[in-house]
């Protein structure tokens, strides 16, 4: 739900109404229990209000922090009241937010603050004590000790330049200040250095970085407050990550501590969700895709970051990559989605990764400048998109040689997938050292390339189609119309790069916990293997390997069934590999055509003879519905037709 609901005038009078009935309360010349009663009754009228709006921000603050899957973290639950000497008063603030530790009074916290004339949204400590003051005394010295600890890593953090430099972002171009206390009665402290001095001295208890907006600037259209926490939050989040870290895994003395892996809990449930919302996102822009086609370009990304999407001219596949990505908050304008249009004349990598000049000086290309930007500690929580427009206008195998290699240099370092360099730091000068020297792919990069098949294009070689998986659009409806229903404006929800990222490499990363998924799928693949050593087009164990990730990440997300799944593999994995003229390819693809039917040919020897109709059964979808794997049986019976008509068939002819 967006916070963004319940932004209207009615909230700062409700807040501005309920604060001046407080004061009024509290002054009038009472005894204690007629004001209590009095304070009872204010509540009373306001309650059904005020837990409107309560409910909102919860729900905004659990979607929150699903979406960014921080599930060690903590939501602040807004409350109606709070006790006081008068009585249980009701708030005339709406405080929500999340926090690190569970109790937000001892904690770092990021918080959304709803007044009777302005929002203030905050990065900053509790108040370092209980809002009731009921708090055992042991319980109280040890939230204290940990409210410390925790003060003195935010110090350590901020000693960092790449930190700091986040921080510095915030107040120089977003807007924020330094405050010493919350709700805006606190002073403005000038600079980084002495609000770490004010820790140091006073502690950090209500402090913090603030941004403050007034109801005028809020309720003009077109304001999204929901849309600017998650852009605050993913500037900040870098510290917010170290934050979580144990004391002695900050930088000490000027030396690292080995630090303990932070990962972030997938909920493999929440998945789906998050699908839903990138194909609403994109139906609301007026495109309609294949059903299922978005879960398998998920899984196909998350298998391995390198994915290619075939089909005739139209169809919409850079608009997918682009949609998808802006889905998931990765957009034109904050860079994370960059199209590259690829030229005919590019020959090697330099076309796409730089080159130095005579003077030996280092030009990047666009590729370079956009893994240096991901490659960033403030950005590796953010997934990058990068599109190859029409990658096959020039050989893929000559300008993208070196980043197919060194895609399969991926290991595990720590918590981080790394990759070996693509730019050696002694072949550049010393200025280019520090900024492209080591350059390699970060693991929050993920590659699209869209491809037509004409007479413009070049095909691709197997070491190419190894590396990928290859999406067809070759089957268009165009009876698909637009809805014509007011939609709902969606808010784009950045989403943390787990949500992406690779969690296996290597078999044995499955093979203890998936051990049946892993020999049923590699027993169908040596069934196929057999098929394909015919015409020399068996696969080795690159693919067995990105096909059983594949499977598994499909059973873990319930996405497609597991016949949908495989068949989608054997079409975006298997098929491209075949190509020839000759009757043994022929021979390969009837067999393939039985295993994607589920059964035997009654006339393979005259198939063998003549297969020139065998995909007009395909025209009416009644033999699609039939086979175990329609997809990969409809392009099989195609290419069998197209060896008839043309004596020579390949999966790329359209």
């Amino acid at each position: 739900m967006s916070i963004n609901s319940i932004i209207d005038s009615e909230l700062f009078v409700t807040y501005n109404k309920i604060s001046k009935a407080v004061k009024k309360i509290q002054k009038e010349d009472k005894t204690l229990n007629e004001k209590k009663l009095l304070m009872t009754e204010l509540r009373r009228q306001n309650e059904d209000t005020l837990k409107s709006y309560n409910n909102v921000a919860a729900e905004f603050a659990r979607s929150f922090i699903y979406s960014n899957q921080l599930s060690d973290d903590h939501i602040i639950e807004a409350r109606i009241g709070s006790p006081t000497p008068y009585g249980n008063q009701p708030k005339n603030y709406l405080w929500s937010g999340i926090s690190i530790y569970a109790d937000k009074s001892y904690s770092f916290q990021y918080s959304w603050v709803f007044q009777k004339d302005l929002l203030e949204v905050t990065f900053c400590f509790g108040s370092g004590g209980s809002s009731t003051g009921r708090i055992d005394a042991y319980f109280k010295e040890k939230k204290e000790t940990q409210m410390k600890a925790l003060e003195q890593r935010f110090i350590n953090i901020l000693m960092e330049e790449q930190y700091k430099s986040i921080v510095l972002q915030l107040l120089q171009e977003e807007g924020f200040v330094i405050t010493s206390e919350w709700l805006s009665s606190g002073e403005k402290i000038k600079d980084i250095e002495s609000y770490i001095s004010y820790i140091q001295t006073k502690g950090g208890a209500k402090t913090g970085l603030t941004k403050f907006f007034k109801p005028d600037e809020i309720l003009n259209d077109g304001f999204a407050l929901d849309a600017k926490l998650f852009h605050y939050f993913h500037l900040f989040r870098p510290i917010w990550e170290q934050l979580h870290l144990k004391d002695n895994e900050t930088k000490i003395d000027g030396e690292f501590i080995e630090k303990e892996t932070f990962n972030y809990k997938k909920d493999d449930d929440q998945i789906t969700g998050v699908l839903q919302k990138i194909k609403k996102y994109i139906n609301n822009h007026g495109f309609l895709y294949p059903n299922k086609l978005i879960e398998n370009f998920y899984l196909s990304l998350k298998t391995k970051p390198f994915v290619i999407l075939a089909g005739v001219s139209g169809t919409g596949k850079t608009k997918l990559v682009k949609l998808f990505a802006e889905g998931l908050g990765a957009t034109g304008d904050n860079r994370q989605f960059t199209l590259i249009p690829v030229r005919p004349d590019w020959s090697d990598p330099s076309d796409l990764l730089g080159y130095k000049d005579l003077s030996g000086a280092f030009r990047p290309g666009r590729l370079a400048e956009v893994l240096v930007e991901a490659s960033q500690p403030a950005n590796q929580h953010k997934p990058y998109f990068i599109c190859l427009d029409e990658m096959n206008l020039a050989r893929v195998e000559y300008y993208f040689s070196d980043v197919l290699s060194v895609i399969e240099t991926q290991e595990w370092k720590q918590d981080r997938i790394v990759t070996s360099k693509l730019i050696n730091r002694e072949s550049l000068l010393p200025e280019d050292q520090s900024i492209y020297g080591d350059l390699s792919i970060p693991d929050n990069v993920y590659l699209i390339g869209t491809v037509n098949m004409d007479e413009t294009t070049h095909p691709f070689s197997k070491k190419v189609l190894d590396r990928a998986n290859t999406i067809e659009f070759n089957y268009i409806d165009l009876q698909q119309y637009p809805s014509l229903a007011l939609q709902e404006e969606e808010t784009l929800l950045p989403v943390h790069n787990s949500f992406l990222r690779s969690e296996y490499l290597q078999l044995v990363d499955v093979y203890a916990d998936y051990t049946d998924l892993v020999h049923t799928t590699t027993e169908k693949l040596v069934r196929i293997n057999h098929i394909l050593e015919e015409i020399h087009s068996h696969v080795g164990f690159r693919i067995r390997d990105s096909i059983c990730f594949y499977m598994v990440y499909n059973q873990r997300y319930e996405l497609l069934t597991p016949d949908e799944a495989f068949d989608l593999q054997l079409l975006q994995k298997i098929l491209p590999r075949v190509q020839g003229s000759s009757l043994s390819v022929k021979r390969v693809l009837l067999k393939l055509l039985e295993g994607a039917l589920g059964r035997k040919l009654s006339s393979f020897s005259d198939l063998m003879e003549d297969a020139s109709n065998i995909d007009q059964e395909w025209n009416d979808d009644q033999e699609e519905k039939k086979a175990k794997h329609p997809l990969s049986a409809r392009k099989i019976a195609f290419m069998l037709r197209r060896l008839e008509e043309d004596g020579f068939t390949s999966y790329w002819l359209s």
